[in-house]
Parts: C-alpha cells; sequence; structure tokens
C-alpha cells in the first residue's frame, strides 16, 4: 500500500495493512480485522484523541502489573502484528511473560503468534495448556 504521510487517514490506513499482513502470515483473524474496524468507529466519535478516563484507565492498568505477584501480558493476533517489539519491551520492564490468548483460536494460529512473537525476540512465550484451570475463577458462582 503507498498512501502519503500527508493523507488525513494515513495512520488508519497504515494500521490496516499491517492488520492485513497479519491474516495472510496467519496470526490475525478475519473477526480481528472486524474488532478493528469498531474500535476506530469509537475513535471517530470520540474526537481521535486519548481523553482524560483513557489516560486514567492507562495509569491504573501499568499500577496492576506492576503490583501484580505473577504479572502477564496477554496477546492477540491484532495486538501481535501491531506492537510486538513494544510488548516484548514492556514484558522485559515489568518484568512479565507474553501469552497468547485468543478468542477465536487454533492450535495453529496460536503457534503462529507465538513463533511471530519469538522471531521480534520475545523469550518464553507462553501458549494455553489443555485443562489449565486457575483455582480462584472457578469457586466464583454466577
Amino acid at each position: 500500500m503507498s498512501v502519503p504521510v500527508s493523507h488525513p487517514r494515513y495512520v488508519s490506513l497504515t494500521i490496516r495493512d499491517r492488520l492485513v499482513k497479519g491474516v495472510k502470515i496467519g496470526i490475525t483473524s478475519l473477526h480481528g480485522l472486524t474488532a478493528h474496524g469498531r474500535g476506530e468507529a469509537f475513535d471517530y466519535l470520540l474526537g481521535e484523541k486519548t481523553n482524560e478516563f483513557a489516560k486514567e484507565s492507562i495509569k491504573a492498568a501499568a499500577a496492576l502489573l506492576l503490583l501484580a505477584k505473577h504479572p502477564v501480558i496477554s496477546v492477540n493476533g491484532n495486538t501481535a502484528a501491531l506492537s510486538a517489539k513494544e510488548l516484548i519491551k514492556l514484558g522485559k520492564l515489568i518484568p512479565a511473560p507474553l501469552e497468547v490468548n485468543l478468542f477465536h483460536s487454533s492450535k495453529k494460529r496460536e503457534k503462529a503468534i507465538k513463533d511471530y512473537l519469538v522471531n521480534k525476540g520475545a523469550v518464553g512465550v507462553l501458549l494455553p495448556q489443555p485443562g489449565f484451570t486457575i483455582p480462584h475463577l472457578l469457586e466464583q458462582k454466577r
């Protein structure tokens, strides 16, 4: 894709192109493209800026990661395609391992994302484990 930097939708089009490339290499799902479009719609409504409530949420999330006993950074196909290097850097700073966590999952995509992250410099990327549960989550009644 060749779009001039001066184009008013340059950033949006560049991001979409990176997600499409993610689909082609097997790390982003077609559903992820729809999710991104839905997020862009909110950007338009919110004026395409980071509002104060979002800045406060970012600070709260950072604090939780730093205070957690065993922090983990969940990575889906979109975040891998768009922010692999930044996620790896964040994981080293906290420190926290990256884990592949997909809504539309398949073993093939999970492995593709892990391989992609490792190729970008990640170490010890976690994959879902069949039958693994977090005990205190099971104790909650719905």
